[in-house]
C-alpha cells in the first residue's frame, strides 16, 4: 500500500526530538499537513504519489518547528510603528529626545507621541525619565515612553495633567506613581494599574491596525523558524483579529492564546479551536520586573539598602480567587512570576484551586520564573505545575542582577534552566518580544552557554545541553500545553511543522547556537518562509 505523500524532502539529516524514531533518517514526507512518513532517501521517495512535490535539502539539517511560549505580537507589532527608544536605537537620554522632539514635529498637536524600549540602566545616564526631560521633546503632545520591560511608563506634563494625575493622587491598588521628595509626580508610572491611569491618552486599538500588526510580527517569527506562537495577553477583540486573519488567509503561523480575565465571558467561554487559532487559557500578572524593583522577592533587592523587597501587582488574596476560578472551569492559567515571592504565592493559589477542586486535570504555568529556587521547582513537580522561562534575562539583564538588582548569589542563578531540566518538569523557553527580540536560536544558545551582555558567564552550573535548549523550543516546549501528540517532533502522525537550518544545533558542544541560519519555515507541509 502507497501513501501517495503530497511533499517529501530527501538528502537531508533529521533531527527529529523523537526518540522513538530509530537510526539516521535523512528524508520524510508529509501529506494533508501532517508527517506521514521519515526513513531514507530510498523509503521516502518510493512514497511520492503522482503529483509530489520533491524538495532535495541538499545536505540541510531539519528540526521540528520552534514553538514560542511568550511573547506580545500584536504590542510588538504596533511598537514598530512608534518611536524605538532601545539603548540600540537611543544609547542616552539626550538622543531620544531628539527622537522623540522629530516624531513631534510631523505629529498633529494634541496628538500622543509614544516610544517603546527604553531601559534606564543601560542609557548613558544611567536613569529614568522625567517630566523635565519630555517636556524638552513636547509641550504641545502628550508623550509615553515605555520601560524595556512593559512593567513601567514614562510621561511628560502634559500626559499627567490630561490624565488627571497630580500629588493628590492615590497610588491604584498594585501599581505606583513615583514622586519625588516633595511627593510631586515624576512622570514614572510602574505596573499596570498605574500605567492604565493614562491608558485614555492612546488612540483605540482598530482592527486593521491590529491585523498590519500582527502581520509584520509573523513575518519576522516566519523567519527565525517559529512555527506555533503563544500571544501572551489576548483581549476578546484581540481573538477576533487572529480569526479574522486566518479567515481571509493571511494567518500562517499556529496561535495559542491567552485572554485576560474577563474575555473568556465575553467570548462566551473558551471558542473551539480552528487549525490555526486556539485559546490556551487566562493570564494573570502577579508582580512586576526585577528591573523596575517591582518583582516580588522574598529576600530585599541588593541595591536598595536591605528594606526593600518589591511587592504584588494582584494581592495574594485576590489572586487566590482568580486561580481557583479559573481552575475550577478548567482553564489553565498562565501566571507572570519574576521574584521569588510571587512564585511561592502563585504555588499556594494553585494547591489551594486544586485542593477545592480535586477532579479537575490542568496543568497550570508559572511564566518568567527568574529567581525559581531549588524548593520551588520541586514544589512544581508535586503540584504538576509547568514552566516557560525567559532566559534571555541572562543575556539581557545578568550582569546588573549580579551586580545591582539581586547581588552575586541569586543573580548567578536566575532562569536555573539546568535545575528544571534535572527536575523533570515540563519547560519551555522565550523571548517575551518586545521585551527581547525573537529569535530562537538566540534564546537557545544563551540557556546553552549562558553568556552576558558583557561576555561573562553567569552561573555555569545552570548551562544545558544543546539537545536540552532545542527542546524547550520543541518537544519540551509542547509538553507544557499538552500539545505533545500534535507538535514539537518530528514523527509520524503529528504536524508537518518543521525548520531547515543550515547547521547542525546538536553538533559541537561549544558551538554558537545564535550563528546558525534558518533556510525555510514549514507550517502543515506547506512552505512559508524560504532564505
Amino acid at each position: 500500500m502507497t501513501l501517495a505523500a503530497d511533499r517529501i524532502y530527501i538528502n537531508g539529516d533529521i533531527k527529529t526530538m523523537d526518540d522513538a524514531v530509530a537510526g539516521a533518517p535523512t528524508a520524510l514526507a508529509t501529506k494533508d499537513g501532517r508527517f506521514v512518513a521519515v526513513g531514507s532517501d530510498a523509503e521516502i521517495t518510493a512514497l511520492a504519489g503522482p503529483d509530489a512535490v520533491v524538495v532535495d535539502l541538499a545536505g540541510a539539517v531539519v528540526v521540528p518547528g520552534f514553538i514560542e511560549t511568550h511573547l506580545h505580537p500584536i504590542m510588538w507589532g504596533m511598537d514598530l510603528g512608534n518611536v524605538e527608544a532601545t539603548t540600540g536605537a537611543c544609547p542616552s537620554i539626550e538622543v531620544l529626545i531628539d527622537a522623540l522632539s522629530a516624531r513631534a514635529a510631523i505629529t498633529p498637536a494634541g496628538e500622543v507621541v509614544q516610544a517603546w524600549g527604553f531601559d534606564d540602566s543601560l542609557v548613558a545616564e544611567d536613569r529614568g525619565l522625567t517630566t523635565a526631560d519630555l517636556d524638552r521633546a513636547s509641550t504641545q503632545h502628550p508623550i509615553m515612553v515605555r520601560h524595556l520591560s512593559a512593567h513601567g511608563i514614562y510621561v511628560n506634563s502634559l500626559a499627567l495633567e490630561k490624565a488627571g494625575i497630580d500629588a493628590t493622587t492615590v497610588d491604584p491598588e498594585g501599581g505606583v506613581i513615583v514622586r519625588d521628595a516633595d511627593g510631586i509626580p515624576t512622570g514614572e508610572l510602574r505596573e499596570v494599574p498605574a500605567m492604565s491611569l493614562v491608558h485614555s491618552l492612546t488612540p483605540d486599538m482598530d482592527s486593521d491596525a491590529s491585523k498590519v500588526a500582527v502581520l509584520r510580527a509573523q513575518e519576522v517569527m516566519a523567519s527565525v523558524g517559529v512555527t506555533s506562537f503563544h500571544d501572551m495577553y489576548v483581549t476578546a477583540e484581540m481573538y477576533d483579529t487572529y480569526r479574522e486573519l486566518e479567515e481571509t488567509g493571511e494567518l500562517r503561523l499556529r496561535a495559542r492564546l491567552y485572554l485576560g480575565h474577563g474575555a473568556h465571558d465575553q467570548l462566551g467561554g473558551a471558542p473551539e479551536p480552528t487549525a490555526l487559532v486556539s485559546v490556551g487559557g487566562v493570564k494573570l500578572i502577579s508582580d512586576g520586573s526585577i528591573q523596575l524593583h517591582t518583582a516580588a522577592l522574598t529576600e530585599p533587592y541588593h541595591d536598595l539598602g536591605g528594606c526593600h523587597c518589591g511587592g504584588m501587582a494582584i494581592p495574594s488574596g485576590s489572586l487566590n480567587a482568580l486561580v481557583d476560578e479559573h481552575h475550577a472551569a478548567g482553564r489553565q492559567v498562565a501566571i507572570h512570576t519574576n521574584g521569588d515571592q510571587a512564585i511561592d504565592f502563585a504555588l499556594d493559589a494553585i494547591a489551594l484551586a486544586q485542593a477545592a477542586h480535586p477532579d479537575v486535570d490542568v496543568a497550570h504555568r508559572l511564566e518568567h520564573v527568574q529567581t525559581l529556587r531549588e524548593d520551588q521547582i520541586a514544589r512544581m513537580v508535586e503540584l504538576g505545575v509547568v514552566a516557560s522561562i525567559f532566559v534571555n534575562h541572562v543575556y539581557y539583564w545578568g550582569d546588573r542582577h549580579r551586580d545591582r538588582f539581586l547581588g552575586p548569589g541569586r543573580g548567578e542563578r536566575i532562569s536555573p534552566v539546568a535545575s528544571v531540566v534535572a527536575a523533570g518538569l515540563p519547560y519551555a523557553l522565550h523571548c517575551d518580544c518586545p521585551v527581547t527580540p525573537v529569535n530562537p536560536l538566540f534564546t537557545m544558545n544563551t540557556a546553552v552557554h549562558r553568556v552576558t551582555r558583557e561576555g561573562h558567564v553567569l552561573g555555569a552550573d545552570q548551562c544545558v545541553s544543546a539537545r536540552d535548549a532545542l527542546a524547550g523550543y520543541t518537544a519540551a516546549a509542547a509538553r507544557i500545553t499538552r500539545e505533545q501528540s500534535d507538535k514539537g517532533r518530528i514523527s509520524v502522525g503529528l504536524l508537518a511543522d518543521f525548520v531547515v537550518l543550515d547547521a547542525d544545533p546538536l553538533g559541537e558542544a561549544s558551538a554558537d547556537l545564535s550563528a546558525l541560519k534558518v533556510l525555510r519555515t514549514v507550517v502543515g507541509g506547506e512552505t512559508i518562509f524560504e532564505a
